[in-house]
């Protein structure tokens, strides 16, 4: 199940991935893939060995940024390194539903203040995802070193 939801050109998010979905990632144009769920999180979840063997298979990049609950300032900042490490590149961020995914994604952009509050809700918005709850913590965020 292909469910690759555009944020920015180069930075997409999605529901759980299956191993089978790793390939079409590749063929989609992805170089990088972000695991922001934690491994083990639910009994229905496909094995992480097996995703990360198949993104190897793919010669693909992984990194695993596993958050819970609203980002912390470290998951903000491996976000950030993320991104500018593979600058240029597409970037595939998965959890659960994908709204960890664009939660942390938006959380960092505030922080790092490369966006505007309002212009990262309406970049979350078109991709699917409601974070206007978000706003007065992302605003904080926009103010953090």
């Amino acid at each position: 199940m292909q469910n690759f939801r555009k944020i920015t050109e180069h930075f997409f998010v999605a529901p759980q991935i299956s191993v089978e979905d790793v390939a079409a990632a590749r063929e989609a144009g992805f170089d990088v893939m972000i695991m922001n769920r934690p491994a083990g999180e639910t009994p229905d979840q496909p094995d992480n060995q097996d995703i990360v063997d198949a993104i190897a298979a793919q010669n693909m990049v992984f990194l695993h940024i596993p958050i819970i609950a609203p980002p912390e300032i470290p998951d903000m900042n491996a976000t950030l390194a993320a991104l500018d490490e593979f600058e240029g590149k597409k970037i595939l961020a998965f959890c659960r539903s994908g709204t960890r995914s664009a939660t942390l994604w938006a959380y960092a952009m505030a922080k790092s203040n490369r966006m505007e509050v309002d212009d990262i809700l309406k970049a979350v918005e078109a991709a699917g995802y409601d974070l206007t709850g978000h706003r007065p913590r992302l605003i904080a965020a926009s103010s953090l070193d």
